[in-house]
């Protein structure tokens, strides 16, 4: 550890906390010397296993006794304003879980009133992806020529209970059940602000909200139309509930281009058109681990040049905006006919 490394407290270690602690690890320059979270066992766990010695569970104690330079807030989503206005109070420079904020009003009032006292960052870490990297220089390059049209979908089986009655996304996740707003605010976010990342400003055109689980109150389906500011459409759909997927399926994505088109399938992306043929295969769980070492590193060296953060809680605004336009357009959910009512109890 050097003395001139940036030193960052973690908050909150919950299943996520380990990636991020992994990203931290791999990042020159910076140090987590202590870690916070209101159950101390699950703390000291991960304080164990990274070879952390400072251990808090009170946050307000860690930003005051720790000698922080900044702080990771990996806690769910309803404290990260409090957590936020904490560290502002103690100095300290913030990185923070997506979303800022569970809506767009406190979240420009977030804004709003930190101002530039610290800087924030919001890890959207998706917009690292090396295949979302990729893609954006085949668009900055010309060579799909003019887009047409997108979509991109994430169709899991996380929310059909399996043969012992487990609900793989309740179990990971418990507190989304209670939760009114699910698979967009938790899951599509990530692809909201990556359509953004790769086609500028969109616009809510329509969208379709269901819920068909018995074990939630929040939506578990979306299909959501958007418009690009250069005029073509672009759609993120989502569910959670599709028998045959995998419970962590990872995004399928289509680009129509008059040059070319783009087809990502699993962690394999194909340019392809008549005069381009080009295929790339991932390691998905690299590309999952290496976004977040991404976005850490970003966000450390924003702070030591002053650059810009690509994702500042100010950019989060216009994805958080996208968010509440899609919810006042599909209006009330409603449950479908067809819904998986008695379904769970069926099979445990």
């Amino acid at each position: 550890m050097s003395e001139k490394n940036l030193r960052v407290g973690l908050l909150g270690c919950g299943h996520i906390s380990r990636d991020h602690l992994i990203a931290w690890a791999n990042c020159p320059g910076a140090d987590v010397v202590a870690v916070c979270d209101p159950v101390e066992d699950r703390a000291a766990a991960q304080a164990e296993a990274f070879s952390i010695t400072a251990v808090y569970t009170d946050p307000a104690k860690m930003m005051a006794e720790a000698d922080l330079g900044a702080v990771d807030i990996v806690t769910p989503r309803h404290t990260h304003a409090g957590m936020i206005r904490l560290a502002a109070e103690n100095g300290l420079h913030a990185l923070c879980e997506k979303p800022l904020c569970p809506t767009l009003e406190q979240a420009e009032a977030l804004v709003a009133e930190i101002g530039d006292r610290v800087r924030v960052m919001v890890n959207e870490n998706w917009r690292y992806r090396e295949y979302f990297e990729q893609i954006r220089m085949w668009i900055a390059e010309g060579r799909l020529g003019t887009i047409t049209q997108a979509r991109i979908a994430l169709w899991r089986s996380n929310m059909l209970p399996r043969p012992d009655g487990m609900v793989p996304a309740l179990s990971r996740q418990p507190f989304v059940a209670k939760e009114e707003r699910l698979l967009v605010a938790e899951s599509l976010i990530h692809e909201l602000d990556t359509v953004r990342s790769l086609f500028g400003e969109l616009r809510v055109v329509a969208a379709r909200l269901g819920r068909y689980s018995d074990r939630i109150i929040g939506e578990d389906a979306a299909a959501i139309l958007l418009e690009a500011d250069a005029g073509h459409a672009v759609v993120v759909e989502g569910v959670m509930t599709s028998a045959g997927h995998a419970f962590r399926a990872p995004n399928r994505l289509e680009i129509a281009g008059t040059r070319a088109s783009v087809t990502l399938d699993g962690a394999r992306l194909r340019l392809h058109g008549p005069e381009e043929d080009e295929t790339i295969e991932y390691d998905e769980n690299k590309v999952r681990q290496g976004c977040f070492d991404g976005a850490i590193a970003h966000f450390v060296e924003g702070l030591a040049t002053g650059k810009p953060f690509l994702t500042s809680a100010r950019d989060q605004i216009n994805t958080l905006r996208l968010l509440e336009d899609v919810y006042g357009v599909a209006g009330p959910l409603r449950r479908p006919v067809g819904a998986l009512a008695g379904q769970t109890e069926a099979r445990q």
